[in-house]
């Protein structure tokens, strides 16, 4: 069995988080769908989504992340997709700037996505490592001092 509409939805699922449109990712949803993951929530069904939608994204957006509003909600980045039978799973980063970032995986089938799951960490800004004059003798693999001897 092909699995064309497969890649097809998780496709469309992807274009329609990184922009947030909600309608979009409830129109590809199998009639089980779950969302889950994120920290002291219940996994959402189908029924629930659009409701936990409005929530969430005002959330996201009263902590300083994208407006409700926005179109450029979420950034995916280093995404895996594989076929296991009659299924094509996905797996990759996410983030949503002043929310949180982590790993997601979503599964498909029939061209319809069965279910989302995440992971989540908190966001904070990514330090950018420095060349400065105190980080030049520090030693980034001090192990290998140990066996090398002159």
């Amino acid at each position: 069995m092909s699995n064309d509409k497969s890649f097809d939805a998780l496709d469309a699922d992807s274009d329609a988080w990184t922009k947030g449109d909600s309608a979009k990712i409830y129109n590809l949803f199998e009639g089980s769908y779950t969302f889950s993951g994120l920290p002291n929530m219940a996994p959402v069904d189908k029924t629930s989504f659009k409701m936990f939608w409005v929530t969430f994204r005002s959330k996201i957006e009263d902590v300083g992340g994208p407006p409700a509003v926005s179109s450029d909600f979420m950034v995916l980045k280093n995404s895996i997709l594989r076929e296991l039978g009659d299924y094509v799973v996905e797996s990759g980063n996410w983030e949503v700037r002043n929310f949180g970032r982590g790993v997601y995986m979503t599964a498909a089938k029939n061209g319809k996505i069965l279910w989302k799951e995440i992971t989540m960490n908190p966001w904070e800004e990514k330090k950018e490592t420095s060349n400065s004059d105190e980080n030049k003798d520090k030693d980034c693999i001090r192990s290998l001092h140990t066996f090398v001897k002159k």
